[in-house]
C-alpha cells in the first residue's frame, strides 16, 4: 500500500531535512515579518487580556495569530510551489476562504452571540465570490464579465448602510459609475490584455471594507474585526492564485538605498503638506502627546492595518495592473493611480475637496517609494509614517 505523502516525506530524514532547512532560510532571510508577527500578537495579546475574560481573551488571541500568520507569514511561501500545489484542485484552492468563514462563524459562537445565518450567509458570499471571479479571470474583454462585475458590485452597494449626508450619497453613486466611463475610456489595444474578473473582484475587497459590508465581529471589544483582517488574507491568496503576488515586492529585506527612498520621499510630501495643511486649517498641533509605548503600538497598528493593506491594493496591485494592460510611461501611470488613490479619500468629510489633494500627493509619493525600490513593503513605511505623524502630531 502505497504511504500518503505527509508519511513518506516523514520516513524520509533527507526530504524532511531539506524541508526544514528551507523553512529555516525563509525565516533567517525574512526575520523582519516574523518579528512584526511576534510584536503584533504580543501587543494584541496585552490588549484582549485587558478587554476580555481569559476564557474569551484566548480563543481571539489564537484568532488574531492565525491571521496574521497567513497576512505576514504569506512573505516566507514559495509561492511557485503554492501554486502548483493548488493547480486547479478546487478543494485546495478554496481552502483558504473556507477555513476563512469557518473562523467567522466560529468566533460569534465562542462569545456566546445569537445566531444569525443572514450574516452567516453574508460573510460566506465575501469570501467565496472574490474567489470564484479570480478563478474565472483570463485575458479577455467580454460583455458577460463585465455585467459580472456589474452584478458583483451591485451586490455590495445597493443593500449596505445607506449614508446620511450628502457626500456620502455622492460618494456612494460615484463607487457605483465610475467603473463604467473608466471601462467605456479603456484603450481598445489594451483590450485584449484586461483582466475584468480580476479587476473586479479587486474592487469586490475594496468596497467590501469601504462601504462597511463586512460582519462587524471585532476579536474583543474595541479591537480589530475578524472580517477585516481575513479580507486581507484572502486577497494576498488571491494575488497568489492569479500569478500577481511577485509583482508586490512583497518582502522586509530593504537596503540603505530602500531607506533613503522613504526618507526622501518622506520629506517631499511633509514640504507640501505641511504648509499647505497649516494654511488652510485642514491640520493644527495637537494638544497633547500620546505616552511612548502608545505612540508605539499605533505605528506598528497603522502599518499593519492601514498603511500595508491600502499599499498592496493601489500600488502593488491597481498600479501593476494598469502598468501591465495599458503599457504607458511609469510617469503616466502613477499619475493615474495617485488620482484614484485621493479620489477614494472622497468620503472623509468635512474637508473632503482637500482630504483628496492631500491624498493624491500623497499617493504621488507612496507610489514613487514603490518605483524606486520595487517593494511594496517600503512604500507602505512612508505611508504608515504620514497618517503616525498625523495622528501623534497634529490634530
Amino acid at each position: 500500500m502505497k504511504k500518503p505523502r505527509m508519511l513518506r516525506l516523514l520516513g524520509n530524514p533527507e526530504a524532511a531535512s531539506l524541508v526544514s532547512i528551507g523553512a529555516l532560510t525563509a525565516v533567517r532571510w525574512e526575520w523582519p515579518s516574523v518579528g512584526l508577527w511576534i510584536a503584533a500578537v504580543l501587543s494584541f495579546g496585552g490588549f484582549a487580556l485587558q478587554r476580555e475574560q481569559l476564557g474569551v481573551a484566548l480563543p481571539a488571541l489564537g484568532l488574531f495569530a492565525a491571521l496574521m500568520a497567513g497576512y505576514l507569514g504569506s512573505i516566507l511561501l514559495p509561492v511557485d510551489s503554492v501554486r502548483r500545489w493548488m493547480g486547479a484542485d478546487l478543494r485546495r484552492i478554496y481552502s483558504l476562504p473556507f477555513a476563512l468563514w469557518f473562523g467567522s462563524s466560529l468566533l460569534p459562537i465562542l462569545r456566546g452571540d445569537p445566531f444569525d445565518p443572514g450574516a452567516l450567509l453574508l460573510s460566506l458570499m465575501m469570501f467565496v465570490i472574490p474567489t470564484v471571479m479570480v478563478l474565472h479571470n483570463r485575458a479577455s474583454w467580454r460583455a458577460s464579465e463585465g455585467w459580472i462585475v456589474a452584478g458583483a458590485l451591485a451586490f455590495l452597494l445597493i443593500p449596505s448602510p445607506l449614508p446620511r449626508d450628502p457626500v456620502g450619497w455622492a460618494f456612494r453613486v460615484g463607487a457605483g459609475l465610475w467603473p463604467i466611463p473608466f471601462l467605456l475610456g479603456w484603450p481598445s489595444s489594451a483590450r485584449g490584455r484586461s483582466h475584468l474578473l480580476f479587476f473586479g473582484a479587486v474592487l469586490f475587497l475594496w468596497y467590501a471594507v469601504e462601504f462597511q459590508r463586512l460582519p462587524e465581529h471585532p476579536l474583543v471589544p474595541g479591537g480589530p474585526s475578524y472580517a477585516h483582517l481575513a479580507v486581507i488574507t484572502l486577497f494576498i491568496w488571491l494575488l497568489i492564485l492569479a500569478g500577481r503576488f511577485p509583482d508586490l515586492g512583497f518582502t522586509f529585506r530593504w537596503t540603505w538605498g530602500d531607506l533613503q527612498a522613504v526618507a526622501m520621499n518622506l520629506t517631499g510630501f511633509a514640504a507640501f503638506a505641511l504648509p499647505f495643511g497649516l494654511l488652510t486649517g485642514f491640520i493644527a498641533p495637537a494638544p497633547a502627546l500620546p505616552h511612548f509605548l502608545e505612540a508605539l503600538i499605533r505605528l506598528l497598528a497603522i502599518y499593519l492595518f492601514i498603511g500595508l493593506p491600502e499599499e498592496i491594493l493601489f500600488r502593488g496591485t491597481l498600479h501593476v495592473h494598469f502598468q501591465r494592460v495599458l503599457g504607458w510611461p511609469p510617469l503616466r501611470t502613477l499619475i493615474l493611480s495617485s488620482l484614484l488613490f485621493g479620489l477614494a479619500h472622497l468620503n472623509n468629510p468635512p474637508k473632503v475637496g482637500l482630504y483628496v489633494i492631500l491624498a493624491t500627493v500623497a499617493g504621488f509619493f507612496y507610489g514613487r517609494t514603490y518605483l524606486q525600490t520595487g517593494k511594496v513593503t517600503a512604500a507602505a513605511l512612508v505611508h504608515a509614517l504620514v497618517d503616525w505623524i498625523w495622528s501623534v502630531f497634529f490634530v
